[in-house]
């Protein structure tokens, strides 16, 4: 079209140039047949007609529409031109777009290296193959859809099955019951996250009961063996004492028996010698029945022996199992990273202070306590340094506290304290004390010194309250010292 335009540009030209020419040739024609009229008219007569041509106005006004046409032509030329290159752009833009794309075919590359390569109306030819690049991506993503469709069956399918191998009771049992009817109608996939992360937590939560339930049933069974243990040994001492009386009492018959016999030897009546011989082959029956009476004893006695001595390993191993599992609970609620404890473990805790402050009313404080500006740690030296960072703070915290306190990391850089029987008047003492200790850390970092502060918002319970009160109270005094500059102490 271009060329078009400058064919014609120049044939506007040419027009004008004979505009110009026409125009002086009328002149000099005018004056010409002006001339020739007076002639004519003295020597010849009348003129002879002359044919019309276009005067020098029509052609001028044919020149000026001509050229207005061309410039509407070239306006819309430009037009289409600019158009031209939007198109390009766009054309490149859904290119990339489709690029960035995980399901972008092989050839999807190339055709944006040749899109790049190209302007103006050169990009109208790769259209094409840019709609079949979309159709072949859509493709893609289909198959793929159809492939986590059937993954996440399959992985809702395996859940329920673990969910069948789960025997919790409660409310535990009964949330996972819920959690496999969700499963059974799971159409979304982004609601199986979720579910799984609260399967996790209800395993957890289950084991923990099932350790609970396990130590409960070990500390009877230990109390039941002992108990036992006792009383076996109780009977044994007695059938051992039994036992040995009766040995002494038939060592004592059989030797009065031989005296009796002896004694007889010497006599003469040999009636009586016979009656009395009878009567001591009798009762030695009776002591060769006794002897073996004793030695089925005795073998009873060795048996009971042997069961004291298994008993008395049960009771230990129970006793090991008891301390294994105690070691594992306690494990359930440390945190891994500061060895402290952590939110589940908090929130045992908080319900049995929370117990005993309904109970006795002796002042309950709870605290939170959040580092300030910990992120800045992060982001500037790195997790291993806020991690170290952590640590370091945990252990103040541990050494600042009474043994009665309670430390737990809330969460992130946050920490809860509990501290029982304390003295209302003088609360913010101890408080403030390790706001300060926590600004003396000595903490280096590739020899550099990082100064950490904390916010600490306290409250004590009052009448009313429930735990989730008072932490919310003393969450918002934590907020307040925020927003008041940091590093302060801010009771409620």
């Amino acid at each position: 079209m271009t060329s078009v335009i400058d064919k014609l540009g120049d044939v506007l030209a040419d027009l004008q140039r004979q505009e110009n020419l026409a125009t002086l040739h009328h002149a000099q024609q005018a004056s010409h047949e002006q001339n020739n009229g007076i002639w004519q008219k003295l020597f010849v007569g009348q003129p002879r007609p002359t044919p019309p041509s276009p005067s020098a106005s029509d052609l001028t006004r044919l020149l000026a529409d001509f050229e207005h046409l061309l410039g509407r032509l070239r306006h819309q030329q430009g037009q289409l031109h600019r158009l031209q290159q939007f198109n390009g752009q766009k054309l490149q833009q859904v290119a990339q777009a489709l690029q960035q794309s995980p399901f972008t075919p092989a050839r999807a590359r190339a055709l944006l290296a040749e899109l790049a390569r190209l302007d103006g109306g050169a990009h109208q030819g790769l259209l094409w193959q840019l709609l079949d690049c979309y159709q072949e991506s859509l493709r893609l993503c289909l198959e793929q859809e159809q492939r986590s469709r059937a993954h996440q069956h399959e992985l809702c399918s395996r859940l329920q099955q673990l969910i069948d191998e789960l025997h919790f009771s409660g409310d535990v049992g009964a949330e996972l019951a819920k959690i496999q009817s969700q499963l059974l109608q799971q159409r979304d996939g982004l609601a199986l996250p979720p579910l799984c992360l609260r399967l996790i937590e209800l395993t957890i939560e289950g084991c923990r009961q099932e350790r609970q339930n396990s130590t409960l049933f070990l500390a009877r069974l230990n109390t039941n063996l002992g108990e036992m243990h006792h009383n076996f040994a109780i009977s044994l001492s007695e059938g051992q004492a039994l036992f040995d009386a009766r040995t002494h009492h038939g060592h004592h018959i059989a030797g009065e028996l031989r005296a009796i016999g002896e004694h007889l030897v010497s006599q003469d009546n040999e009636q009586l010698k016979e009656e009395i011989e009878l009567r001591l082959r009798s009762i030695t029956h009776v002591l060769v029945q006794h002897e073996r009476l004793q030695e089925r004893e005795q073998s009873l006695l060795n048996r009971m022996n042997a069961m004291e001595l298994q008993i008395q390993e049960l009771k230990q191993e129970t006793e090991d199992f008891k301390q294994r599992l105690s070691v594992q609970s306690e494990k359930l609620f440390i945190d891994s990273l500061t060895q402290i404890y952590n939110r589940a473990a908090m929130e045992e805790r908080l319900e049995v202070e929370y117990r005993r402050w309904l109970r006795y009313q002796e002042p309950l404080c709870i605290a939170l306590l959040d580092i300030d500006y910990f992120k800045d740690i992060n982001d500037r030296y790195g997790h291993l340094a806020g991690d170290k960072a952590l640590r370091l703070i945990a252990r103040t915290i541990q050494k600042s506290l009474r043994d009665s306190d309670f430390v737990a990391r809330f969460g992130g850089e946050e920490f809860v304290l509990l501290l029982p029987n304390v003295n209302p008047d003088k609360l913010n003492t101890p408080l403030e004390k390790l706001r300060e200790q926590i600004r003396n850390i000595p903490f280096r970092f590739k020899d550099e010194r990082v100064t950490i502060t904390a916010s600490i918002g306290a409250t004590l319970f009052r009448t009313g309250d429930s735990t989730t009160s008072a932490l919310e109270r003393a969450d918002q005094a934590l907020y307040r010292a925020k927003h008041a500059g940091r590093n302060q102490t801010v009771m409620a």
